[in-house]
């Protein structure tokens, strides 16, 4: 059986969000879906890995979409997102956002059925890493990833949500295996992932991560680390990563 896609509709229009919650219901796409009216409110909800799909109205009162999706992207969520919408304005910031799909209101049971089987997809091709814990190999998502360090035989894999991943690796292994993922190695005991860093701050010399916590960056590295990430942003823009 297909497992459900959790899907969230923001929608500050009583009527239009009910239309969409019905065309999600009757799709052949499992969905289990929860309604926002307004930007804030879903800021406020959200959590990690909650959804599958954002389906996103921009014209709103209060926060626009466009905004509400920006401060997502900078949070380092990935997850797919539609704009839905009665303008064809934003298709740029579309771009920008890494948008997979901007429907037209009214929305069609065609558009919908598209946006879901896109985020089925992504949903079950989740880029991961394998480690070993307690005799096992275990799976983690890139995306639950936000910096790994090494402690004596052990890697702590620190998670966006806050917890702690601990294993029997190497942090050069692990760097090895995700070659051509947005990871950079600042320090022989740190691995960190590109899309949850906040800034660099020069004067400590450390990447400030998304939440708050710093990552070392050796003093021959900085000028490395700066132009890594600076060229993961740039690609984001471009919708590469």
């Amino acid at each position: 059986m297909m497992e459900p896609l959790h899907v969230a509709v923001c929608e500050d229009q009583p009527g239009e969000r009910e239309a969409l919650l019905a065309l999600l219901a009757e799709s052949a796409v499992p969905c289990v879906s929860t309604a926002f009216s307004s930007g804030e409110a879903l800021l406020e909800a959200w959590r990690p890995r909650a959804f599958d799909l954002l389906l996103m109205d921009i014209y709103m009162e209060g926060m626009s979409g466009i905004e509400v999706v920006k401060r997502l992207r900078d949070r380092g969520e990935e997850l797919p997102v539609a704009f839905i919408t009665s303008s064809a304005d934003h298709a740029l910031d579309s771009y920008r956002l890494s948008v997979l799909k901007y429907i037209e209101k009214p929305a069609r049971p065609r558009d919908v059925a598209e946006i879901l089987e896109l985020a089925r997809l992504k949903k079950t091709d989740v880029p991961s890493l394998a480690i070993r814990r307690g005799g096992s190999r275990e799976e983690i998502p890139l995306s639950d990833i936000s910096y790994l360090e090494q402690q004596g035989h052990v890697v702590n894999i620190h998670l966006r949500d806050g917890t702690v991943r601990s294993a029997y690796e190497k942090v050069a292994a692990l760097a090895g295996e995700l070659s051509g993922r947005p990871f950079f190695q600042p320090h022989k005991s740190f691995l960190v992932h590109l899309p949850y860093v906040g800034h660099i701050d020069g004067d400590l010399k450390c990447f400030v991560m998304a939440d708050g916590k710093n990552v070392p960056i050796r003093r021959e590295l900085m000028g490395k680390a700066r132009r890594a990430w600076e060229d993961h942003l740039f690609a984001r823009t471009r919708g590469e990563s």
